[in-house]
C-alpha cells in the first residue's frame, strides 16, 4: 500500500510544492494513515482518518499522540455522509468493506483526488449511498448499483461468486470484475470532478500475494499529464 501510495502522491503536479492531503476512509485506528504520516513525513503530507467508530478513532489518535505524529488527525464521521470542504489531493481505503470502496471512490471522484482502495468483504454494506459529480459542480447520492451501472441482481450474484471460500479461482474473477466495474465508473465520471478538466487519471488494478490476503485486488488511480 505505501508502494503505490508513493507512486500516486509523486504523480501529483503540486508534488514537492505543497502538502498534499490525504483522507483514509474507513481508516479505524489508523494502522495504515500513521504509517503514511510517518513515512512520508509533515512536509509532504497532511492525513485525515474517517471511521464510523469514536473508539476506533480515539485509539488511532492516542497511537500517533504516542509516536509524535502532528500531521495527522482523526475525525469519527459517517463517510457516506461527511461533506469533504477542503481540497484532497488522495483518497486511501484499506479493506473497504463492500460499498464502502464505492464510498471512497465517490470522494475520490468529487475532489478529482487520486486513490488507492482495497476492497474487502463484498457482500458488505449494500445500503450505502455513494457521492457522485455531476456537471456544474453538484454532487447527488446514488446506490452503489448505480454508481456502477450494473443490473442489481446480476450485482448481488457477483458478489456471492466474490466470496466463494471453495474455489479461489472462480472467486477471484469475480473479484477483478467488480474491480474492473468500478475503474470503469471512474472512467466516466472523472471528466465531472473538480479537476477533470486539468488533469487525466490512469486507473490500474494491482494484486498482492494471496497469503496476506484472498482479496488481493487494489484499484490505483495515478495523475497522468
Amino acid at each position: 500500500m505505501v508502494r503505490q501510495i508513493s507512486e500516486v502522491l509523486r504523480s501529483h503536479p503540486d508534488y514537492g510544492k505543497r502538502k498534499l492531503n490525504v483522507v483514509d476512509i474507513g481508516g479505524g485506528k489508523g494502522l495504515l494513515s500513521n504509517l503514511l504520516a510517518e513515512t512520508f513525513g509533515e512536509d509532504i503530507v497532511d492525513v485525515q482518518v474517517i471511521d464510523i467508530s469514536t473508539r476506533a478513532t480515539n485509539n488511532g489518535m492516542m497511537r500517533a499522540r504516542r509516536r509524535g505524529l502532528e500531521n495527522i488527525r482523526f475525525d469519527a464521521m459517517d463517510a457516506t455522509k461527511v461533506d469533504i470542504q477542503t481540497k484532497k489531493d488522495l483518497i486511501v481505503a484499506l479493506h473497504a468493506c463492500g460499498a464502502l470502496s464505492d464510498v471512497a471512490l465517490g470522494h475520490a471522484l468529487c475532489q478529482g483526488a487520486g486513490f488507492v482502495i482495497c476492497p474487502c468483504c463484498f457482500n458488505s454494506n449494500p445500503h450505502l449511498r455513494v457521492s457522485v459529480p455531476v456537471k456544474g459542480g453538484d454532487v447527488e447520492l446514488v446506490s452503489a448499483d448505480d454508481f456502477l451501472r450494473v443490473d442489481p441482481e446480476s450485482y448481488t450474484s457477483l458478489k456471492q461468486l466474490a466470496e466463494l471460500q471453495g474455489d479461489i479461482k472462480l472467486a477471484s474473477k469475480a473479484m477483478h470484475t467488480i474491480i474492473a466495474l468500478r475503474a470503469a465508473a471512474v472512467d466516466r465520471l472523472w471528466s465531472s470532478s473538480k479537476r477533470g478538466s486539468q488533469e487525466k487519471i490512469y486507473t490500474s488494478i494491482k494484486t498482492f500475494p494471496i497469503g496476506f490476503s484472498t482479496r488481493n485486488f487494489c484499484l490505483v488511480g495515478k495523475y497522468t499529464p
